[in-house]
């Protein structure tokens, strides 16, 4: 069940040219982690390739790159970002690959639930196209191409009216409901809106369960 929002701290993204380039390229990866903190580099940026990161020794940093599902753990060194990994000069990289593209075919949704598949095709014109299925009660929404809308209001709807509509603000291109205490229901089928975007994406039947990274937890507009 949807919980009311009390608190929303958000992470910013890349300052300068980074936030800036963003906007006008494709986003190769998301910021996980960060240790220790700094300021020109938090979790939950969003970077696009080409984007240099220098890493002290003793610092590290979780990358999660979009298109490839590459889940990347990295110390030190001088790290370029990539369209589908990084190049790492002078510090250790360990790259593993996770489930990050789960789909639900609107045909087959939720096995024989008639209700989901119903809800699914009810998204809209991309109702055809496979449905993103979250492995977390907690998605990270990302806008990864074009303007971030003038309004950044991110509304969430679950499709069988069971839960009322919430409306939460992006910061920057991200949202992470981890931030603002909110939870979706197991199961559940939903669509978010951002301006002229929306998404359809379920919720895993046990979604919860087990850990997941920051880059499983992802639904992209």
């Amino acid at each position: 069940m949807l919980r009311t929002v009390a608190h929303w701290v958000g992470a910013g993204l890349l300052a300068g040219s980074l936030a800036s380039s963003a906007a006008a390229q494709e986003l190769s990866a998301i910021v996980e982690a960060v240790s220790p903190p700094r300021e020109d580099v938090r979790a939950f940026d969003i970077v696009v390739e080409g984007t240099v990161i220098e890493l002290k020794p003793g610092e590290t940093l979780s990358l999660g790159y979009m298109n490839s599902c590459a889940h990347e753990e990295i110390s030190g060194g001088k790290v370029t970002v990539g369209a589908t990994e990084s190049k790492v000069e002078g510090g250790n990289v360990s790259r593993t690959i996770v489930p990050c593209n789960g789909s639900v075919d609107p045909d087959s949704a939720a096995g024989a639930n008639e209700a989901a598949v119903v809800a699914i095709r009810d998204l809209g014109d991309n109702s055809d196209e496979p449905v993103r299925l979250v492995d977390s009660l907690q998605p990270v929404f990302v806008l990864d191409e074009g303007a971030v809308p003038d309004d950044p209001t991110l509304v969430i709807e679950r499709k069988d009216g069971k839960e009322p509509p919430v409306r939460v603000s992006l910061f920057g291109r991200t949202l992470d409901l981890k931030q603002t205490g909110m939870k979706l229901t197991q199961g559940g089928v939903y669509s978010a809106t951002c301006g002229d975007r929306t998404v359809g994406f379920q919720i895993a039947p046990n979604a919860g369960v087990n850990p997941v990274v920051t880059l499983q937890r992802v639904v992209r507009f």
